[in-house]
C-alpha cells in the first residue's frame, strides 16, 4: 500500500513498485483513507509519507498499521529526523528514505525484507 497526499509523487511510487514486480493494492492520500484500506485488503507492508493529507501523521498512522494488522512500515519523506527515527523504532519500521526517491533507494530498503 502506497500513502503519500502528493499524487505526481504517488505515480511514481507505484509506478517503480510494479516494474520491480510488486503489486501494489491501494493507494492513499490520508491517514483514515489507509486505515481503511487496511481493514479491508490487509497490506504485506506500506510505504508511509511522514507528512500526510488532512493534517494526517504518517507515524500515527504506521503505529496504528502495525498495532491493528501488523503492517510494517516504510517511511518516505524529506524531512525524517533523529528523533522520528527513535520513536518509529518500536513498531519495527521497514527503513526510512529520504525524498526524492530512487529506484535504487527503494530496491535497496525493500531488499532487506525479502
Amino acid at each position: 500500500m502506497v500513502v503519500e497526499d502528493d499524487a505526481l509523487i504517488a505515480l511514481d511510487i507505484v509506478g517503480l513498485l510494479e516494474d520491480m514486480g510488486h503489486e501494489v493494492i491501494a493507494e492513499a492520500a490520508d491517514a483514515p483513507m489507509a486505515l481503511n484500506f487496511a481493514e479491508r485488503l490487509t497490506p504485506d507492508l506500506a510505504l508511509v509519507d511522514v507528512r500526510l493529507a488532512h493534517d494526517s501523521d504518517g507515524g500515527t498512522l504506521a503505529r496504528k498499521l502495525y498495532d491493528r494488522f501488523g503492517v510494517r512500515s516504510l517511511f518516505l519523506s524529506g524531512s525524517i529526523t533523529e528523533d522520528f527515527r527513535r520513536t518509529m523504532v518500536e513498531i519495527n519500521p521497514i527503513g526510512f528514505i529520504d525524498k526524492p526517491l530512487t529506484r535504487r533507494s527503494l530496491s535497496t530498503a525493500l531488499a532487506s525484507i525479502e
